[in-house]
């Protein structure tokens, strides 16, 4: 949407932003149409990307300059910004105006409005697969009400909103995280309490999955020289998916042989941005050899990135690679359909069986992390030292890891420890009588 040239005269539109360590007023930069182009502001004269920051409007009265916030949905700047000129242009005409607040109360505004402005600020502070993941909750939210207005909402609403996920086929702890997600929603405009401590859905933790090393040796046999590089980092790192896509040369330490998990930026030469989860950064070191690899790697790469995108394979000039990869997963089950680990029994949506086609579900990115956990626990490595490698926030997160029960390891100690060695029933020694009644019997 355009704005009027004679804002430049009456009202102005700026970002309050932090640019070099500290928060400064910015104006905003406009595409060559005229529109102002979001989250982009003019420092130096050049158009910066900025997505952090609310929106304010400024004006003079007499030689009193006035500012105002007006938060982050254009459409709400657009509007608080036609509404001040219209109150300037007023009082220039001699007109006497009463100004009031014609905003709606907070709890007063429409769902849909609530849900644009409360998904505008996702965006502008989170990754791009938690906005995603959100707008689509919210989206499912709006289809299951019937109500207008967000202070309509009550208990019967949520109740609905589940209900609507069970008949989608959800689970129940899909089904939980989409309500909390709901429930964050409304309490950030107010509206909160509305379930009671049974109304939330219950399910079974059940443990993560790792791979076995049997399974990881062959696995690893069966990978490219690339495909092995790749899934090793995944391996042993721990990161998350987003996190091995936007992991670049630089944060890599060969002196200390460490990886960090860092904040990345887009800017005029850089389309895509990174945001680690919960702001948080984290730095988890790397085995020498895995080192070596990724320095020889290096020395070949003429991306940022470790492990950008490749070059479409139909259409190389138009689409060249070079940018965070979302096929990871893909390779992940072609290798081990190559590998002849697939269970045999999953199947496609196109009705093939993972037995002949790479659809097999035991086999995802997430559960090199598991591994990653589950190894470095089982070898010794302590909890807290583990958990900050992973970047939880609670160690009881971590602690899913443990797995106290399972492996050959711990079968050991549990039949050498001192609880079996002393209650377990003792081991009679067979008289020679009793094996000449035994063959007699035979």
């Amino acid at each position: 949407m355009a704005i009027p040239s004679t804002y430049a005269e009456r009202v102005n539109i700026t970002k309050y932003i932090k640019h070099d360590g500290r928060w400064r007023f910015a104006p905003v930069a406009k595409r060559p149409s005229g529109n102002i182009h979001w989250d982009y502001v003019l420092v130096n004269g050049a158009p910066v990307h900025h997505p952090e920051g609310k929106y304010f409007i400024e004006w003079r009265e007499g030689s009193a300059r006035r500012r105002k916030s007006v938060g982050t949905v254009p459409s709400e700047v657009l509007g608080e910004a036609q509404r001040q000129r219209a109150l300037l242009d007023a009082k220039a005409a001699g007109v006497e105006v009463v100004e009031t607040d014609s905003q709606p109360t907070t709890r007063q505004l429409l769902v849909s409005d609530a849900v644009e402005r409360y998904l505008r600020n996702i965006e502008m502070n989170h990754a791009k697969s938690t906005y995603r993941h959100y707008r689509h909750t919210l989206t499912l939210f709006k289809k299951s009400l019937s109500k207008a207005t967000v202070d309509a909402v009550d208990r019967d609403d949520m109740m609905d909103f589940q209900a609507f996920l069970y008949k989608l086929g959800l689970s129940a702890r899909t089904v939980k995280n989409k309500t909390i997600i709901v429930a964050s929603f409304l309490k950030t405009f107010g509206v909160q309490k509305l379930l009671r401590k049974g109304d939330w859905p219950r399910y079974t933790e059940e443990d993560p999955e790792s791979y076995t090393p049997e399974e990881l040796k062959k696995f690893f046999q069966a990978c490219t020289p690339d495909e092995y590089l790749l899934f090793q980092f995944f391996l042993q790192s721990g990161f998350r998916d987003a996190e091995v896509r936007h992991t670049v040369w630089s944060d890599l330490d060969f002196a200390n042989g460490t990886v960090r998990v860092t904040h990345k930026e887009a800017s005029a030469s850089q389309s895509w941005r990174f945001e680690p989860k919960s702001r948080q950064t984290r730095e988890v070191p790397l085995p020498d050899f895995l080192m070596k690899l990724l320095s020889a790697a290096k020395k070949k790469s003429n991306s940022k990135l470790i492990f950008p995108s490749k070059p479409h394979w139909k259409a190389p000039n138009a689409k060249p690679g070079g940018k965070p990869s979302d096929e990871f997963l893909e390779y992940c089950k072609a290798i081990a359909l190559r590998a002849k680990l697939n269970c045999g029994d999953c199947e496609n949506s196109d009705g093939e069986i993972c037995a002949v086609a790479p659809c097999c579900e035991h086999f995802y990115l997430h559960k090199f992390r598991a591994t990653f956990a589950t190894m470095h626990l089982r070898s010794g490595v302590d909890i807290i030292t583990v958990s900050r490698w992973l970047g939880h926030k609670d160690v009881k997160t971590t602690m899913r890891y443990l797995k106290a029960a399972h492996g050959e390891d711990v079968r050991k100690k549990v039949n050498a420890g001192l609880l079996a060695l002393s209650f377990a029933p003792p081991t009679r020694q067979r008289s020679k009588a009793d094996r000449t009644a035994q063959k007699h019997r035979s």
